[in-house]
């Protein structure tokens, strides 16, 4: 029987070389992850705005969730009363008042960051060209502005529709009571029929001086207990208007300063609606100054295959040129 020990130990080298290949394949990858991942360590920023971001959001739609399971006690006219409106009215402000001075904060160190990255990237413009990183790293940071922005204006529109929301149950709140203060004056403006059974009714007032004539004969006609019951009537009803007055003109202050929240949230909003355009453009241009890039190498590496295809093919010239001319001599 022939000897095939040779041949097995062949194949066993085969499998275990088959073996141990993808393991080498899968450790290769595993580390140009590993050094993909720690050469953009580097490009992270490392700062607490995304988490302060949504720390912020996350408050603004708590806010909206008590506007919104308020809102039916808020506009009734028995579930609370009008102290704890006024008071719910001045917290809600005040939180919308702390979340807009909030977003004002991040809006201004994303605008400090972006302005200190881009005075560091322009010094370090040559070295990057250098080492062929500086399209890397602008693209990156152009990105990164872009998302921070985006985070901005998703959070400022959230604060805007709570504030719109509040303002909105504000006024349907005045619009109720004003509602109610008219019924209610028109109510009290009934007087009883025993104050002026001893009143005749005259046909309509004509002029001024008639007007007079009339009211002094009907306060003839009146006794002295009917006019103090009626001038104590007079008092009360003038009080009691002065103090829904007094609600009124509070609960009308506090809308407008809801409305000042309100334009100044969507000035804000329309400011960073222009950066976000700004730096659209500026990615445009970006785009197009790679895509022309990426034209011109193109066409540098066409004509570097044409180069090298004419040399190639001098070179096969000059070399049968030579060995026929060796040949001939």
């Amino acid at each position: 029987m022939a000897d095939l020990t040779q041949l097995f130990r062949k194949y066993v080298a085969i499998i275990e070389e088959a073996r141990n290949d993808p393991d080498g394949e899968a450790d290769q990858r595993s580390k140009g992850v590993t050094q993909s991942n720690g050469s953009m360590e580097k490009f992270r920023i490392k700062d607490t705005f995304v988490k302060e971001c949504s720390e912020l959001a996350r408050h603004i739609l708590e806010l909206r969730k008590v506007l919104t399971s308020l809102e039916g006690p808020y506009l009734s006219e028995g579930e609370m009363s009008e102290r704890e409106k006024d008071d719910f009215d001045v917290e809600a402000r005040l939180r919308l008042q702390q979340y807009v001075e909030k977003l004002k904060y991040l809006e201004k160190y994303e605008a400090t960051r972006q302005q200190a990255r881009k005075v560091k990237g322009d010094a370090l413009g040559l070295m990057g060209l250098i080492n062929g990183w500086s399209h890397t790293m602008a693209g990156f940071h152009q990105t990164t502005n872009q998302h921070r922005l985006g985070i901005l204006q998703s959070v400022g529109l959230w604060l805007t529709a709570t504030s719109v929301q509040l303002s909105q149950m504000q006024r349907e709140r005045l619009s109720r009571q004003r509602e109610l203060e008219s019924i209610d004056f028109n109510a009290q403006l009934y007087v009883p029929t025993t104050l002026v059974s001893a009143v005749s009714h005259s046909p309509a007032v004509e002029t001024t001086h008639e007007e007079i004539k009339q009211y002094e004969e009907t306060m003839s006609m009146l006794t002295q207990e009917q006019l103090q019951v009626l001038q104590t009537e007079h008092e009360e009803l003038l009080n009691q208007k002065m103090q829904e007055l007094e609600k009124v003109q509070k609960l009308s202050k506090t809308v407008i300063e809801v409305a000042s929240l309100q334009n100044e949230l969507a000035t804000h909003l329309h400011v960073q609606t222009q950066n976000i355009n700004v730096l659209l453009d500026a990615n445009d241009d970006i785009e197009l100054d790679v895509q022309k890039g990426n034209r011109q190498l193109n066409k540098a590496r066409e004509r570097g295959s044409k180069s090298a295809l004419m040399v190639i093919y001098m070179s096969i010239i000059f070399g049968l040129t030579i060995l026929f001319l060796d040949y001939i001599n």
